[in-house]
């Protein structure tokens, strides 16, 4: 790897941990809301959808404006600094604000966040697509999810720590701070200056491209798949602290904090390995077994507990956040360079995005009032998670040409 390769995936891998420690944080937040301000499921469920909607719908243009400009780095920066933003919003709604007023401070702060979580994985994504040769991507990618997975495992464990050093509330400005901290630092760093060759990171503004370049067969059809699947694995995600917390904690007394890093210490190990597994077996069968282990884990966890839930719980994240380097190395398969940031952004912020809003909103909606219904839900997601395996037979392979032909022109 050179230098450059090193330095670039080096700061992807930064904004990633960020990113996605910031990102799978908020469902503990709205445990907290629930638990200190009365707030009831669907009250959570609507900031869990501004959430959601902002994260995505915002992606497309973020993507756009990226292959536009020729600034992702630039960009990735700006999205940092909302989540530090943001999440100085959530300390805010929790520690000063109150009843009606603390909830509209939280719906706000979420809406910041999920804006801010539409830049990273589009824009990482690219620089890594167009940084290094195609028979490294899937390890470069899944080496860099695993650095968002160690961030989804280490924010839970912080909040604790610091919680019991200072307040819960008080916690929640050093993530705010680590926003702002790494958006300075990813700010700073240029792209690699060597002269491009075949797949490495041109330092040149690019071709603007137009937006049907980036719908192909390929792209359309992943967008789709990533949509069910992350509809499945959101729903279920994003009310797992809360039905820890209310309905039957992994081991009594158990700090919610230990216990959601627990699930996502899984992707720490799954995506180098997903990753790694991408260049050589089949990225679309790679992808279902992702898709039908993480619902027939989330059966068991339910139907067990001990020791056997907290293995399957790490198994939910093993499968669960493996998303990153299986999408994005298929998206790469599916588009020309002059769009990879827009593609991306469709797969994994149109896709991954809307099905993430989707997701929580029925299972807050089955749940009602009664967080006892959680499971309920949970169940439905499953069978949803085995829809989602089954769909992805409907991707076109790469080797043919014409998954790679524009829909339109």
């Amino acid at each position: 790897m050179e230098p450059s390769q090193r330095k670039l995936l080096a700061t992807t891998s930064l904004g990633h941990f960020v990113n996605d420690g910031t990102n799978f944080f908020v469902p503990v937040i709205a445990a907290l809301l629930a638990s200190g301000h009365g707030i009831v499921p669907l009250e959570i469920t609507a900031m869990l959808a501004v959430y959601y909607a902002s994260s995505s719908v915002l992606s497309l243009y973020v993507g756009r404006w990226a292959d536009r400009s020729g600034k992702p780095l630039a960009l990735m920066a700006l999205g940092l600094a909302l989540l530090g933003i943001g999440m100085g919003g959530f300390y805010v709604s929790l520690a000063l604000l109150s009843g009606p007023s603390g909830f509209a401070g939280a719906v706000l702060a979420s809406f910041l966040v999920g804006f801010g979580t539409s830049f990273y994985h589009p824009l990482g994504a690219t620089l890594l697509q167009q940084g290094f040769e195609r028979k490294e991507l899937g390890v470069v990618l899944g080496v860099n999810g695993a650095m968002g997975s160690l961030g989804r495992a280490v924010y839970p464990i912080l909040f604790f720590l610091v919680g019991l050093a200072l307040t819960q509330n008080s916690a929640l400005l050093v993530f705010a701070a680590a926003g702002l901290v790494s958006a300075l630092t990813v700010g700073q760093r240029a792209p690699p200056a060597s002269t491009p060759a075949e797949g490495t990171l041109s330092t040149t503004a690019p071709e603007v491209p137009r937006a049907r370049t980036a719908l192909t067969a390929g792209i359309v059809t992943l967008t789709v798949v990533a949509f069910v699947r992350s509809a499945a694995n959101l729903g279920i995600v994003a009310f797992l602290p809360t039905y820890m917390e209310y309905v039957r904690p992994l081991w009594s007394g158990a700090p919610l904090g230990v216990e959601v890093t627990i699930m996502y210490v899984g992707g720490i190990v799954g995506q180098p390995i997903f990753g790694l597994l991408a260049g050589r077996v089949d990225t679309r069968a790679l992808l279902g077994l992702s898709s039908l282990g993480s619902a027939l884990a989330t059966v068991g966890f339910l139907a067990f507990t001990g020791i056997l839930a907290i293995a399957l719980i790490v198994l939910i994240g093993f499968f669960t956040f493996s998303a990153f380097p299986l999408l994005m190395s298929l998206s790469n398969e599916h588009v020309d360079r002059r769009a990879k940031s827009l593609a991306n952004s469709m797969v994994f912020g149109l896709g991954m995005g809307i099905g993430g809003v989707l997701g929580p909103l029925v299972v807050g909606v089955l749940s009602s009032d009664r967080y006892s219904r959680l499971p309920l839900g949970f169940y439905a997601m499953a069978g949803l998670g085995i829809v989602a395996a089954c769909a992805v037979l409907a991707i076109p392979s790469a080797k043919g040409k014409r998954s790679k032909v524009p829909l339109f022109g």
